[in-house]
């Protein structure tokens, strides 16, 4: 049976998905200041969001036959979600969300490269704008010494969120399929930052001490089943479709809510350089959104 969604439905839906990854920043910090230092905050976070999915696929949904193609997609954003996380454990709130605010950059090179999507000027200038934005975020100087991990994680995060939500919007999906997506991205973002891990030593973060986990280990369970797990599985649902560009534009609301709650409740610094790259990045974000002529999903959404 054809499921004929209204299209302005995962848009909102999208946005207010946005609005939420925002605020992600919160419960990783926090992890971190209880004993779940650096990397281990927001591993813990995915451990506790794929836990809680491995039980509901297991006992509610059952498992899924889905296509490779979703399959890795869905790996590829849970890679993304995992340098993310380590991103805001090393950075700036304001740095890793406006970094990983060139997936819209990204995401229209990817559709103009492989999805059939034809070069015009507009996707220049938002490629433009975004790219310039980052520069004066950096106040003009790009160099190693400016940049840490954390800001690394934050590029590479974006860059993995295009990809994957490129590879879900051109994969036949089933609505039942997305629990079992949402758990192989939390699933692989686990194993991906467990190799980070072990790659980059201690110097990212030790591993919590016994008494962390026997006393507060509830915690990040409880924050990946209430937070983290339906948020990534909407963020799935929404990435099947809705365009790649689009999408990225849609989810670039997070910086409103990401910047503004960690410019209210941290003391981060947030100077006019920041607050112009800020501006460019979300002006190529709507330039983005104006294009005409965007790709539509071609394959059909099943029961």
């Amino acid at each position: 049976m054809e499921i004929r969604v209204n299209q302005r439905i995962p848009e909102l839906c999208a946005l207010f998905v946005a609005l939420i990854w925002g605020l992600g920043w919160i419960p990783v910090r926090y992890l971190n200041q209880i004993g779940f230092d650096g990397i281990w905050g927001g591993t813990s976070l995915n451990i506790g969001a794929a836990i809680f999915l491995l039980l509901y696929v297991s006992l509610i949904t059952g498992f899924t036959k889905t296509t490779l193609k979703s399959s890795a997609g869905a790996f590829i954003v849970g890679f993304g979600a995992a340098t993310f996380f380590i991103a805001i454990s090393f950075t700036d709130v304001a740095n890793a969300v406006l970094l990983f605010y060139l997936s819209p950059a990204w995401s229209t090179i990817i559709e103009c490269l492989f999805l059939g999507r034809k070069w015009r000027w507009p996707s220049l200038v938002a490629i433009g704008s975004s790219l310039l934005g980052i520069v004066l975020v950096f106040e003009g100087v790009i160099s190693f010494d400016s940049i840490n991990i954390g800001d690394i994680m934050a590029f590479v995060s974006g860059l993995c969120w295009s990809i994957g939500i490129s590879f879900l919007f051109t994969s036949p999906t089933k609505k039942h399929d997305f629990p079992q997506l949402a758990l192989i991205s939390m699933v692989g973002s686990v194993l991906i930052s467990i190799l980070i891990a072990l790659i980059g030593g201690p110097q990212l973060g030790t591993f919590p001490d016994g008494e962390t986990l026997l006393t507060l280990g509830y915690v990040p369970l409880l924050f990946g089943t209430l937070y983290f797990a339906p948020l990534i599985a909407l963020s799935l649902w929404t990435s099947t479709l809705i365009a790649p560009a689009l999408m990225s534009f849609l989810l670039s609301m997070e910086i409103l809510s990401g910047i503004g709650s960690s410019y209210i409740l941290l003391d981060e610094p947030f100077g006019p350089n920041k607050f112009a790259g800020t501006f460019f990045i979300i002006l190529g974000a709507i330039v983005e959104f104006l294009i005409p002529n965007r790709i539509a999903k071609q394959e059909v959404q099943q029961d």
